[in-house]
């Protein structure tokens, strides 16, 4: 049986890189599974914020340079 999940994380963080640094340590377990695939991720900010645009990720772990961890 295949399933598919969405799930939501809501957090704040004082700068790209730390919010980087979250994600990875969050999805890490994610990663090492070779039962879960982790396919899409979006980044956006709540309503009534300034919006923040990020650079396209060709795929999970690799970055384009110059881009925050």
């Amino acid at each position: 049986m295949k399933v598919e999940a969405n799930v939501v994380f809501r957090f704040q963080s004082g700068s790209l890189a730390e919010a980087g640094a979250l994600l990875d340590e969050i999805l890490q377990p994610a990663q090492e599974r070779e039962d879960v695939e982790v396919e899409q991720i979006n980044v956006g900010t709540p309503p009534r914020s300034t919006p923040v645009t990020l650079p396209p990720v060709s795929s999970l772990g690799e970055y384009p340079p110059g881009t925050p961890r």
